[in-house]
């Protein structure tokens, strides 16, 4: 393990940005040695301090959340909302969240400790797919269809989805953008309120292995 990822993961450093300030510095020793290298590499059996504290790597923790209606994507409260940290374990409560879904949303959230596996997933320059069930109350047609699939114009740029027909009035869109709302505000462009989204797949990790509000432990190639 990379020595900045490990006083990140030790809880010597808040950032690898941070650990690499703190190694040039001079403030980092391994198995007594200072050193100042940044792509030092920590093995199992090194002793690490920072001015004199002994750090111990911890693993990270990678969660599926299957969220339901009503719950927000947020650390922190807001008024009367119930967030998704109230769903799950405290020791769960300071993991970071990838591809969040807005509070009338439902479906997978992936959670991790570790930032370079969330910013893999959420990042659109990593081109990790989602996929999406939505529902409107009107029949979504097949010029609807393909307007979505040639791109609509939203106020923050163009939205081109991939979008496939599972009945009348409901579409799978699969994705690798993240703008805010973007489906939601891309069927209302074409008249086609959305009255139930669902994500039913994160890359490679599907909701039919979890109930709603259910979690449990995955492995970042679960999903990667």
């Amino acid at each position: 393990m990379r020595i900045n990822k490990f006083l990140v993961n030790a809880g010597l450093a808040d950032s690898r940005r941070k650990a690499d300030e703190l190694i040039k510095a001079s403030r980092v020793s391994v198995n007594g040695k200072t050193i100042t290298e940044l792509s030092t590499q920590i093995g199992d059996d090194d002793k690490v301090l920072l001015d004199g504290l002994e750090g111990k790597s911890r693993e990270d923790i990678y969660i599926a959340y299957n969220k339901p209606r009503g719950e927000i994507c947020s650390h922190k409260r807001y008024g009367d909302d119930k967030t998704i940290f109230d769903s799950l374990p405290k020791s769960f409560s300071k993991l970071k969240i990838a591809g969040r879904l807005d509070k009338d949303s439902e479906g997978i959230l992936i959670l991790s400790s570790d930032g370079t596996f969330i910013n893999e997933i959420s990042h659109p320059s990593k081109k990790k797919t989602k996929a999406y069930l939505v529902s409107s109350n009107v029949q979504i047609k097949d010029e609807d269809i393909a307007k979505i699939n040639e791109g609509i114009k939203l106020e923050d740029g163009i939205s081109k989805m991939k979008t496939t027909r599972v009945s009348d009035n409901i579409v799978k869109v699969v994705m690798n953008e993240g703008k805010n709302r973007q489906i939601r505000r891309t069927l209302e462009a074409i008249d086609r309120p959305v009255i139930k989204l669902v994500r039913i797949r994160v890359g490679k990790f599907s909701s039919h292995k979890l109930a709603q509000k259910e979690y449990m432990f995955i492995k970042p190639e679960d999903v990667l």
